[in-house]
């Protein structure tokens, strides 16, 4: 008898030992993941991945979508700041992440990790601050820009500009026929940020050189003491005062931008990456293929510099209460099949060495500037403090036309932001 229960005992433990990780036993609690992400990101992928992930474990996982933005890590912060965590949840790109939310202190440590040995090595180095990693990349390179419909260009017999005055000719030109020359979504309020983020690679960039951005790295150098910033914000201004933009501008959404550019009625589109995907999932495939080009923001001179995007990130806090199965959750997502299913739904410039991937036209445009090597990262991706309330600061630009008066609140919160960071300088 006591030797039937003895092997009974090893037969479970046996079975417990070489189960999956997250695998429910019979009368236990089933176990549900959280993942959080912006409610602009496209989840076809991760639902696919999350089906296939629930089969091999048994481990559910509960997609959570919060308002895009600012408000996003607002709201994550909020959320840590209460003890609230998520299992795991995506975050804009950077180490600048890691600093915002404590790291050392808050987040799982990747650095020894095995499926660090699947990225890229440009892409692991983005991602190391003080010989750490606590974020593991996810989504591909892309670019902001400015995205155009091929068609439009064609009915106004024009081609992408060589520099910033063909690009005033298009607005002209789109606008005399009917089209809405270029979209802004200033009520949704992050699409403002692309036209000086884009901006800044041709303008800013030049202007002050790699040293400059050192320099407001270490607060050495003041936002609003930089002329070309504030050349860029004038002529965003003057291109809505123009008349170049949709009308009731400042009514003008993300969701609005979309639908109308699929329509075929607005010739340009200022926007990230995901722009793309948008697209794709209100229009089809095709039309992505055959309609939308994209192009960098033209300088005075030149067609301009590529602004790329890195790839977002995922983020597991080490304070919640499924940190072993939001590892393992992460560790499969990372799988080859898995990264493979990320990139056909979302096709990029991939960030794993063993993705197979293929690329919209608009982004072959983009990885011909990254390889002539007039490509630059986001300096908000450069840089560890944030441009704090920047859409706000652009709205407010839109209605009362004061440039220096958006480009001293940008300084003001730049700086305070640095300082509650506790960043070297500030």
């Amino acid at each position: 008898m006591k030797k039937g229960i003895l092997l009974s005992a090893l037969a479970a433990l046996a079975l417990a030992m070489f189960a999956p990780l997250g695998a429910v036993a019979e009368g236990q609690k089933e176990v549900t993941l959280t993942y959080v992400l912006q409610n602009t990101t496209k989840t076809t992928a991760v639902e696919a991945i999350f089906a296939a992930y629930k089969a091999k474990t048994g481990v559910s996982v509960e997609i959570q979508a919060l308002p895009a933005g600012e408000e996003y890590g607002r709201l994550m912060q909020t959320r840590f700041a209460t003890n609230d965590y998520p299992d795991l949840f995506e975050m804009d790109p950077g180490t600048k992440q890691y600093i915002k939310f404590r790291a050392d202190e808050t987040l799982y440590d990747w650095t020894s990790d095995p499926v660090i040995k699947r990225i890229a090595a440009s892409t692991v180095d983005f991602q190391t601050l003080d010989g750490k990693i606590y974020g593991i990349p996810w989504g591909s390179t892309g670019s902001m820009g400015v995205y155009y419909n091929k068609a439009v260009f064609k009915a106004i017999g024009k081609t992408p500009p060589a520099k910033w005055g063909d690009l005033v000719g298009i607005a002209k030109a789109a606008k005399a026929v009917g089209y809405i020359p270029l979209y802004e979504g200033v009520k949704t309020g992050w699409p403002l940020q692309v036209f000086s983020l884009a901006g800044w690679t041709s303008f800013v960039d030049p202007a002050i050189g790699d040293a400059g951005v050192r320099k407001l790295e270490k607060n050495e150098l003041r936002l609003n003491a930089i002329p070309a910033l504030s050349d860029v914000l004038k002529r965003q201004y003057d291109i809505m005062k123009a008349g170049y933009v949709q009308d009731n501008a400042l009514s003008g959404t993300y969701e609005e931008q979309q639908e109308l550019f699929g329509q075929g009625k607005i010739a340009m589109s200022l926007q990230i990456p995901g722009f793309l995907s948008a697209l794709e999932q209100k229009f089809g495939k095709q039309f992505v293929i055959d309609n939308v080009g994209w192009f960098p923001m033209p300088s005075d001179t030149d067609t301009g510099i590529a602004t790329l995007t890195p790839a977002g990130q995922i983020l597991v806090p080490r304070l919640g209460k499924n940190v072993e199965a939001a590892v393992d959750l992460v560790r499969f997502m990372t799988e080859k099949a898995n990264v493979d299913i990320l990139y056909q739904n979302m096709p990029g410039i991939p960030v794993y060495l063993e993705a197979s991937a293929s690329l919209y036209p608009a982004q072959e445009e983009v990885l011909k500037y990254v390889k002539a090597n007039k490509a630059k990262i986001n300096v908000q991706n450069r840089l560890s403090s944030s441009f704090t309330d920047y859409p706000k600061i652009l709205q407010a630009l839109f209605i009362d036309g004061n440039v220096q008066a958006a480009v001293d609140l940008l300084d003001e919160n730049y700086r305070k932001t640095g300082k509650a960071r506790a960043l070297p300088g500030f």
